[in-house]
């Protein structure tokens, strides 16, 4: 998957192989939650404040192919208090496929550093 940021908007793009099939012909909901979770955390860092997915719900409009080359979008929506709101959204071609909403909580720049810290050994 590859992600870009144009204007505050995250545009990404997929194509899932044989390995990512589901029912056939087609990828499995699992792999589209995951990259739907992907973009929706890269959108919710344009805010500048880190945060977790707390929650994600993806409503799975129609199969998603395989062996296709898939676009994504994500924004950042609001935030109230720690929560952060992002939707995303999934085409093949100008087939809506998928789209999906998470809730990020912010963690704070500095849990946000310690976890980097831990997770490269400092």
């Amino acid at each position: 998957m590859t992600m870009e940021v144009v204007d505050g908007v995250v545009h990404g793009r997929v194509r899932f192989g044989g390995a990512y099939e589901g029912p056939p012909g087609c990828v499995h909901g699992g792999f589209i939650a995951a990259v739907h979770d992907e973009i929706l955390g890269m959108a919710n860092s344009t805010n500048g404040q880190p945060g977790m997915t707390g929650t994600l719900t993806v409503v799975y409009r129609t199969p998603t192919p395989l062996r296709t080359e898939l676009r994504l979008e994500a924004r950042f929506e609001r935030a109230e208090g720690r929560k952060q709101w992002c939707s995303s959204k999934l085409w093949a071609g100008d087939v809506l496929c998928n789209e999906a909403e998470g809730i990020f909580v912010t963690i704070g720049m500095s849990r946000f550093k310690e976890m980097v810290a831990d997770r490269d050994g400092r």
